[in-house]
């Protein structure tokens, strides 16, 4: 395989669910020009979008990379008023010849900055269009201050390559799929005292079409409800991405549908 080029890198912020446990869910860094190439034919990797909404896509950010990034719901569960978060942190190493580590800080809610928790990642190219990825989300917080736990998950992602996109080299359909704990298993108490049990799913993934040049369409399970949005990488060569969607769409945790939306910047140094 090829070693991977320089690029320059795309943010996904994933807007967990009750409690913000906000952390990158997919740092899906450049396009499928600058990743590697398979011997003897041209793979399609992921556009430089966002594929997913609030869960893990099996890829992260590699090589040097630094990311920034925030986002919000509105409301948040069970109030009237809106919640935010932002977070920051760096990729580092080589997914496709050995590993790459992503580790990121977030502030769970701007309006308490002391309200932190860090997030890792360990993500390898397994070939094929598809990368899998080991990571803990909410490590180290406050207990006092945060009413999330921990959450760890296992999760693979795949752009398919017979669905080719606009831009050559990029797939226009991605799928991921994993197992957690934590936010992926386990509802709020609210939730359960609201009498939606106690217990999710364990099992979160997403579809994502690309309808327009770096524009997907995203449907979500998170483990606990269905999400849909929209996730546009504006410019090509400035990395922007914008996440904009829906959560919470059917009665199985939270109060109602909630607006979610993030934004994210990344950097590749040489």
């Amino acid at each position: 395989m090829k070693k991977m080029k320089k690029m320059i890198g795309l943010l996904t912020v994933s807007l967990a669910g009750t409690g913000w446990m906000a952390a990158i869910a997919s740092a899906e860094t450049g396009s499928s020009r600058d990743l590697v190439r398979e011997p003897l034919y041209d793979v399609y990797l992921p556009n430089r979008a966002a594929t997913t909404l609030t869960t893990p896509s099996g890829w992260g950010a590699w090589g040097n990379t630094i990311f920034i990034g925030g986002g919000i719901t509105s409301p948040a569960p069970y109030t009237d008023d809106s919640d935010g978060a932002a977070t920051v942190g760096f990729g580092v190493g080589n997914p496709a010849e050995n590993v790459g580590l992503q580790i990121s800080a977030t502030v769970n809610d701007l309006s308490e900055q002391d309200n932190v928790s860090y997030g890792a990642v360990l993500h390898r190219y397994i070939g094929y269009g598809t990368s899998v990825a080991i990571g803990g989300e909410h490590l180290f917080r406050d207990k006092e201050e945060s009413d999330a736990g921990e959450s760890y998950y296992l999760g693979f992602g795949h752009a398919f390559q017979n669905v080719a996109s606009e831009t050559p080299g990029e797939s226009g359909l991605h799928g991921s799929i994993g197992v957690g704990n934590g936010r992926f298993a386990h509802k709020s108490p609210l939730d359960v005292a609201d009498g939606k049990g106690e217990k999710g799913s364990y099992v979160f993934g997403a579809l994502a079409y690309e309808i327009f040049t770096r524009t997907n369409v995203i449907l979500e399970w998170s483990g606990l409800n269905l999400n849909a949005g929209i996730a546009v990488a504006p410019f090509e060569s400035f990395p922007l991405g914008v996440v904009l969607g829906a959560a919470d769409l059917t009665d199985n945790s939270g109060d109602g549908v909630r607006f979610i939306g993030a934004a994210g910047l990344a950097y590749q140094f040489n």
